[in-house]
């Protein structure tokens, strides 16, 4: 008996050590209280910029404010993935949003298979009852075309989240506490058409059941680029401890 749980606790290690984490540190150089976007986009076919935030470029008017700053660290007990966090809100009036992109590959070399975005955010405030996306995979990284998102709506002191895919949405039956750090994963199932989220899920070998899940047949045909930031006013807190991974290993790993 000994060597049975022995041999699937190896198998189980084995698993863990071959997850492949694709992105993770992604304020990599960022210190407290400083810029995160080290770039900007400056034309609709401006070539990808890797591994780092840019400002998003607008066709229209150029967006209202600033690069939002690196914050304080965020925790979840039993998550790995460490570092400083993006302060949220602190945008001149009159802003709607500003996006923020994190470049990952040009072309559609993640545009496949299944692949992770998980992060850790802690809301001080949520104004709007309406629902208002946050963070988003994308499909061009020069003007934000998003697929899979996640948005989240004030519900009194309480907040709903929920998952987008192009023009599908699913909230949240369960409402979760402000002032309080949640870890979210996004799932972005290109065979399916579909994206799934987990909030506050048990970091286990098995993957858990979704809270919600966004399905719409043909709305995945692009590769995923980046991971856009929406900053806002109509909410504060601080957002961060990003990976992204092809696995549920990858999540929950080191």
């Amino acid at each position: 008996m000994k060597k049975v749980l022995l041999a699937l606790a190896l198998v189980a290690s084995a698993s863990l050590s071959n997850a492949q984490v694709l992105r993770n540190n992604f304020l990599n150089g960022c210190n407290e209280g400083e810029p995160i976007e080290k770039a900007a986009y400056t034309a609709k076919k401006a070539p990808l910029n890797k591994d780092v935030w840019s400002a998003a470029f607008s066709e229209k008017e150029p967006y209202i404010g600033e690069s939002p700053v690196a914050g304080k660290e965020l925790s979840y007990k039993g998550y790995n993935e460490k570092g400083l966090s993006i302060t949220m809100g602190g945008l001149p009036e009159g802003a709607n949003f500003r996006p923020s992109i994190y470049g990952l590959e040009s072309g559609r070399t993640y545009s496949t298979g299944t692949y992770y975005l998980s992060f850790l955010v802690n809301f001080s405030k949520f104004k709007s009852k309406g629902n208002i996306d946050f963070i988003s995979t994308i499909t061009n990284h020069a003007v934000g075309m998003s697929r899979g998102f996640i948005f989240a709506s004030n519900q009194g002191n309480k907040l709903k989240f929920g998952v987008g895919i192009h023009k599908q949405r699913a909230a949240t039956t369960t409402t979760y506490d402000l002032n309080a750090t949640h870890l979210i994963v996004l799932k972005i199932d290109f065979d399916k058409g579909q994206a799934s989220l987990f909030i506050d899920p048990e970091l286990k070998d098995k993957e858990p059941a979704a809270n919600a899940v966004a399905t719409e047949e043909g709305a995945l045909k692009a590769g995923i680029k980046g991971i856009m930031f929406k900053n806002r006013n109509n909410y504060a807190g601080n957002i961060g401890n990003f990976r992204f991974t092809d696995s549920w290993a990858g999540v929950i790993g080191k």
